[in-house]
């Protein structure tokens, strides 16, 4: 086993088994906060002293969950509930959400009737006017009260040296994951699309101190290797996420490299810093209203539409995949307009249909076998 093996089978290993990365914060006298997506600022419970610990929900079908939901419900949310419920997150001190969708919203309101108190729900509001003075302040005012809901659930206390000390970890490690990102589809032959997608997994499990050595070490180990994209069929990944197994495996199968990508779950979510030379908490307002082209986002200009196409140019994709979420409404909305851009700029499209409670793939895989053909 060569060296870069041996570092990808420990982020394989973390990824794989979530709940024993959970034991061992606790066993080590930590206290651990769930942070679900999208764009949570969950410096704030670092700072407090907790580990944030990500929950975007699992594979399967959820049972206990559909009391509460209707069968046409983001998967996401369906499973995250039904994590609690069958007691997948005990040992949570508190679980962290936003509300960029209709669905989440309703769904933290439903976490509150399902699990109270047992794991409590700490509700992170955010405004789609990010560009106006009072959206700011907004965004200033609800982080004050997150923190303040943060400390409790953690047992600690968020000051601006801890605060900072926070934003600046997650600074340098935002920056180690774009550049994995840049180096993994520049080596497709040494981190495959399941082992990519383990390292970016790993970092919502561990502590980011203990994470971003590691992805260094590997980025180190990349960069000092030739570029291997020579019969890989090179491609971007859109929408919110690729925690597929089924859909991961195929993409590895047929000889698929993702140079870059679009998710939510992954460049999306380490694509911008926070500022550093302001108030903390001031600062993280400021992040949340810098973002944009995000079908998550209010985007009038559509954005999000004219970066996708970009991002395959830039890092000459030969196509675009859009994994989309089913019943994901914002995505759906996107999904027309993503499609027509790339084929006014001839980029090949590919849309799939994916969903965490979905067992069999087979006609996805008869769609990335043409896909592959047509590349």
């Amino acid at each position: 086993m060569t060296a870069i093996e041996s570092m990808l089978a420990t982020f394989e290993d973390v990824a794989a088994n979530p709940h024993v990365q959970l034991q061992k914060h606790l066993a080590a006298g930590k206290r651990v906060i769930g942070v679900g997506p999208y764009y949570a600022p969950e410096e704030l419970v670092y700072a407090a002293g907790a580990v944030p610990f990500g929950v975007w929900g699992c594979m399967g079908t959820p049972n206990e969950a559909r009391k509460y939901f209707p069968p046409f419900y983001c998967s996401i949310c369906q499973t995250t509930l039904e994590m609690a419920l069958v007691g997948m997150l005990d040992g949570l001190s508190g679980y962290m959400t936003t509300a960029l969708c209709d669905t989440q919203r309703a769904a933290s309101q439903n976490w509150r009737a399902a699990v109270g108190n047992d794991i409590p729900l700490i509700f992170v509001s955010q405004p789609q006017n990010r560009a106006s003075d009072f959206g700011r302040a907004y965004v200033v005012e609800s982080y004050a009260q997150v923190a303040h809901e943060v400390e409790e659930c953690a047992h600690g206390i968020i000051d601006d040296e801890n605060l900072g000390a926070a934003i600046k970890l997650y600074n340098e490690w935002r920056a180690a994951m774009r550049e994995f990102v840049k180096l993994a589809g520049a080596h497709p032959a040494e981190v495959g699309v399941q082992t990519r997608l383990a390292v970016i997994k790993a970092g919502y499990f561990m502590d980011k101190a203990e994470h971003l050595p590691m992805v260094r070490e590997l980025n180190g180990a990349l960069a000092a290797l030739p570029e291997s994209t020579g019969v890989f069929k090179r491609v971007v990944l859109s929408g919110i996420f690729e925690n597929i197994p089924a859909i991961t495996e195929m993409l590895d199968e047929m000889g698929y490299a993702v140079v870059a990508d679009d998710l939510a779950k992954e460049s999306r979510a380490f694509a911008m810093n926070v500022p550093e030379d302001e108030q903390p908490l001031q600062a993280l307002a400021d992040a949340w209203c810098a973002l944009e082209g995000d079908s998550l986002l209010y985007d009038p200009e559509k954005l999000h539409v004219k970066k996708v196409v970009d991002l395959a140019r830039a890092s000459q994709a030969q196509g675009v995949i859009l994994l989309l979420a089913k019943f994901c409404d914002p995505e759906e909305f996107d999904a027309p307009l993503v499609k027509a851009a790339c084929q006014e700029a001839s980029v090949p499209f590919l849309q799939i249909e994916i969903d965490q409670s979905t067992e069999t793939y087979e006609q996805a895989r008869t769609q990335l076998e043409t896909f592959a053909d047509i590349l």
